[in-house]
């Protein structure tokens, strides 16, 4: 199966978010790992009062209310100024929360060394640049993220719906074909396929790694996802 850029709708991720006025919850993987109590993970949230949390990628804005009532000092990632603008200005006019949100991409992060206590990407560290792999994105996180700091995450199993008929390009990095929002055709992802691979990836500059895992089916949608919680070495 071949890949054709001509066959690609063009990514309008400024329009999408645009058109969506009604606010939206926070993802519930971060709701749970930040308030829920499980065998394999207790994040004591208390402790993350004041401190610096980037949400990367922070699409719609939907996590930044649950990060601000946990009393965190809040940034934000995206891919361009009109998202960061559009975003930003909606958070303070309808909610009163202010949010330090600036251009950047999974490789390139506009913070300093080890300035953030907390790191959140929901459905957003995956995302490929061309020419890049995805410990490039970890590196750039790595950097960033204080030693000891917080890796709260999820990533894409091979079933779930994005990946439906996306073509793989090498390692796991796969061009996707078939996206129902109209945003994502063309763009790369790295998939994971087993709980080992992730870990594979976190071994070499992370710790105390909690790996779980959901499968939902949004009427036709399947949202298979690993959710992942780890700290800086």
């Amino acid at each position: 199966m071949s890949y054709s850029p001509s066959s690609t709708k063009k990514t309008d991720y400024t329009g999408h978010y645009k058109a969506s006025e009604v606010d939206v919850y926070p993802s519930e993987f971060l709701v749970r790992a930040f308030l829920g109590t499980y065998e394999k993970l207790k994040i004591d949230h208390k402790l993350l009062r004041g401190k610096k949390v980037l949400d990367l990628g922070f699409g719609d804005g939907r996590n930044f209310q649950l990060l601000h009532d946990l009393g965190m000092e809040l940034y934000g990632t995206e891919i361009t100024e009109s998202i960061c603008k559009l975003i930003t200005e909606r958070l303070y006019q309808r909610k009163g929360i202010s949010v330090d949100a600036r251009v950047g991409r999974n490789t390139s992060i506009p913070f300093a060394n080890s300035f953030f206590d907390c790191i959140v990407a929901s459905s957003s560290s995956y995302y490929m640049d061309e020419g890049n792999k995805y410990e490039d994105n970890l590196a750039e996180i790595h950097r960033v993220l204080k030693p000891g700091g917080l890796f709260i995450h999820s990533l894409p199993m091979p079933s779930t719906f994005i990946m439906r008929n996306a073509i793989d390009t090498g390692e796991g990095h796969m061009r996707i074909t078939e996206d129902p929002y109209g945003v994502r055709v063309g763009t790369l992802m790295k998939q994971f396929k087993t709980e080992d691979e992730v870990r594979s990836y976190l071994t070499h500059g992370f710790k105390d790694i909690s790996i779980g895992s959901a499968k939902d089916d949004f009427w036709g949608d399947a949202v298979h996802l690993w959710l992942v919680v780890c700290t800086k070495t």
